[in-house]
């Protein structure tokens, strides 16, 4: 799927970070149409709206991690610990840590060998982190490419990120997370255990 396919399916979500008047209307437009989705009868009701909404909008925030991934990952663990198996993840960290931009450009990172956990360079995004654990940028690809780091209003406090020498040491798990949009998480764990 093109970047803005992506971007777009992602502000439909409802996760919009640019305060722009265009963006605005685009997602009352989407609200507007989950609230009149066609279909079978059982879909028309709203607790089957409210968890398709906020189900879509937790899955934009994580990238659109696949629902086979979240379900299987879901099974395993319990309500509490869910997002903080989903938040150990090396490419939601990388992109919480405001080093990469965004979750694509993380997974791209990681696939292309430029991501190291430990001093082992690190093959997979959905490889997850334990505390103590340390992830880096390698400097042979600094070294060809001048990255600007965004810096997010609200860092992590799990994280402890040194943007000089592009590193993140994974300090513990977290408690309390920031999302920069509204969702219930509640219907988003009713719908993956279902």
């Amino acid at each position: 799927m093109r970047r803005r396919k992506l971007f777009k399916l992602f502000t439909d979500a409802g996760c919009v970070f640019i305060a722009d008047k265009k963006e605005q209307r685009g997602m009352l437009r989407a609200i507007s149409r989950h609230q009149s989705l066609p279909g079978y009868p059982w879909k028309d009701t709203d607790a089957f709206k409210l968890h398709l909404l906020n189900l879509r909008k937790f899955r934009a925030l994580y990238g659109f991690i696949k629902k086979k991934t979240l379900r299987r990952m879901a099974k395993k663990a319990s309500r509490l610990s869910f997002v903080r198996e989903v938040e150990s993840r090396v490419d939601i960290i990388l992109s919480r840590s405001g080093l990469i931009p965004n979750v694509w450009k993380a997974r791209q990172l990681i696939r292309h060998g430029h991501v190291r956990l430990n001093r082992c360079q690190v093959t997979q995004p959905s490889q997850s982190m334990r505390p103590g654990d340390i992830l880096e940028i390698s400097r042979e690809y600094l070294k060809t490419h001048k990255m600007g780091t965004k810096i997010f209003s609200k860092k992590p406090e799990h994280l402890e990120i040194d943007y000089a020498l592009y590193r993140i040491i994974y300090l513990f798990y977290p408690e309390k997370l920031w999302y920069p949009t509204r969702f219930d998480y509640d219907y988003v764990w009713k719908g993956l255990i279902v």
